[in-house]
């Protein structure tokens, strides 16, 4: 696994714990104090407004417990919070080291020359990855792969390399002709899946890949995209694949790789 999707991973697992703690807070009358007299240790409530001490007997055991849980949970959640701002800031500035990552930070020609080499090509042979067929928006298409494939999102081009490395056959953006009923008539539509897939025995899978779902408007948008595609026959698990991220879903990109061997791998 990469350096940065190990530290993808963490961030994505504290999000998910940093969730149990949101509501932690440290405000309270009182905080804990311990006095030491003779080897002794006294514990008392000291009250935040007055300074004033109230020792702690065994009727007071309880609180002070309920009290230390409250302050560990608050300190976790800084500690969590602080993590989290933490491994962003490295990921900004951390590079894969591996073949690929250090091949993608060469100049063109020499990741051209390279795809050569693993498809065994002859230079004269070679053809560069066909592009998006979509003319829509394509001042979005600000990340590239290694292999020069042009995508709108980060995640985008972790299922494009995924794909790649995998040997898959697919196009980004490929326009598929669909049916569409519009009151009691039928129509042709052209969409652009994120990903079409050709598998070794000639079939096709779509990939959709949805990376806004706390978006309410792009959520409802893609929902009707997806009842396209299952009105044309077109569903999971016999054709189609759908991946989701958003604030409440982190991407899982170790799942990338297990969809890959799990349903186009045959």
């Amino acid at each position: 696994m990469s350096v940065k999707r190990m530290i993808e991973n963490e961030i994505s697992l504290e999000k998910k714990i940093l969730k149990r703690y949101r509501n932690a807070d440290k405000t309270g009358a009182s905080y804990l104090v311990c006095k030491e007299s003779g080897g002794r240790k006294r514990f008392y409530f000291r009250n935040r407004r007055t300074g004033k001490l109230t020792y702690i007997n065994r009727n007071k055991m309880q609180m002070a417990e309920d009290l230390m849980n409250k302050m560990i949970n608050y300190r976790t959640r800084e500690i969590l919070e602080s993590n989290i701002a933490e491994l962003n800031a490295v990921l900004d500035r951390v590079q894969d080291y591996d073949n690929m990552a250090v091949l993608g930070s060469l100049p063109s020609a020499y990741r051209k020359f390279s795809e050569i080499i693993s498809h065994g090509t002859d230079v004269d042979d070679h053809k560069s990855f066909p592009q998006s067929e979509n003319p829509k928006d394509r001042d979005g298409l600000k990340f590239r792969t290694s292999f020069d494939l042009m995508v709108r999102s980060k995640n985008e081009m972790i299922i494009a390399e995924d794909l790649y490395n995998f040997n898959q056959k697919f196009w980004y953006e490929r326009g598929l002709e669909i049916i569409v009923k519009t009151g009691d008539s039928y129509n042709s539509e052209i969409i652009y899946p994120d990903f079409t897939i050709e598998l070794v025995d000639g079939s096709l899978v779509y990939w959709e890949h949805f990376g806004m779902m706390d978006d309410p408007e792009y959520r409802d948008k893609n929902y009707v995209r997806i009842q396209k595609y299952l009105a044309n026959g077109i569903y999971p698990p016999k054709n189609l694949i759908l991946t989701f991220d958003g604030e409440d879903m982190p991407f899982d990109n170790n799942g990338v790789i297990r969809i890959i061997e799990r349903d186009l791998i045959r």
